[in-house]
């Protein structure tokens, strides 16, 4: 009796209740309850938390995002099961006034657009990373690019609107394919997508004016042969850019994304870097936004 009253209390609750029928739908996260809700974060996060306490809510971890989701009817205990299974049967039936299905099925959407890319957030109207990149673009001379560690593509076909050839380099079969599709789609016949080992490259010495390291460094267990091979086949004068991850303990990257290292500090790039030849060292740490897991560094070098 005891915990039916404490679930009433619970549930006595308009914005509980809808948190309920959204994560009943699909796992969310507190951004984008926050988003749907229209409630400050604060409040869903408390909110959040007394529906775990109960019992009515599983937390998964995924990409350091923490998701909710409505425990299934099975799951619960004999005292909770009918309370639960009729109050989700009026949710589904009764008109929301909050219109909170169409906010939800957005959030989908936008989810389906950002994958398996890079995740694009706007900021304004027309600022966005791709708007930013391509306008950079048009400051740089048509240069020999080899992007190591290439993805899916994305940063490939970018840097192919300025470069006068890309050289395309990652040793996964998958990503390589949607790789391929990215720049047959797009008809960019001056990138050529090569499968192979960053600390090993099939590429000539002294053959390109960049080579670009963007969040794969992490992925090679000898980092400063990665280097080795970048400072290698750059031409003299060239310019190594890397994007990585700063150092951080969110080991759950390890298991379900590869990584190898957990992030870098910047002294070590930094010395790896020196190690390899090159000169002109900078590396820089970004801030890390509110609720990101990850701060990013930059640097740069010349051959």
């Amino acid at each position: 009796m005891e915990r039916i009253t404490q679930a009433l209390r619970l549930l006595g609750n308009e914005t509980r209740l809808r948190i309920l029928n959204l994560t009943s739908q699909a796992s969310l996260n507190v951004s984008e309850l926050t988003a749907i809700l229209g409630v400050a974060q604060s409040g869903v996060s408390r909110n959040l938390s007394h529906l775990k306490q109960m019992g009515l809510l599983h937390e998964t971890k995924e990409r350091g995002w923490s998701y909710y989701q409505t425990v299934g009817p099975d799951e619960l205990d004999d005292e909770l099961r009918l309370l639960c299974s009729y109050l989700q049967e009026q949710l589904t039936t009764l008109d929301n006034p909050f219109h909170d299905d169409i906010r939800l099925q957005e959030i989908l959407r936008q989810r389906d657009d950002s994958a398996p890319g890079l995740n694009e957030r706007l900021l304004e109207p027309g600022q966005s990373w791709l708007t930013w990149s391509r306008a950079l673009g048009f400051l740089v001379s048509r240069l020999d690019v080899a992007d190591l560690g290439c993805g899916d593509g994305t940063i490939t076909a970018e840097m192919a609107r300025f470069a006068s050839s890309v050289i395309g380099v990652d040793y996964q079969t998958k990503v390589l394919q949607l790789a391929q599709e990215r720049v047959t789609r797009s008809h960019l016949n001056h990138v050529r997508l090569v499968q192979a080992n960053i600390e090993g490259l099939p590429i000539r010495s002294e053959s390109v004016d960049v080579a670009f390291f963007s969040q794969s460094l992490h992925h090679l267990r000898e980092p400063e042969q990665g280097f080795r091979e970048a400072a290698r086949i750059l031409r003299p004068g060239g310019r190594l850019i890397v994007m990585e991850l700063a150092s951080h303990q969110e080991t759950w990257v390890q298991d379900k994304l590869g990584h190898i290292w957990l992030g870098f500090e910047k002294e070590s790039l930094s010395q790896m870097m020196h190690a390899a030849g090159l000169r002109q060292i900078h590396v820089e740490t970004n801030p890390k936004r509110r609720e990101e897991s990850f701060r990013v560094m930059l640097a740069s070098a010349i051959k």
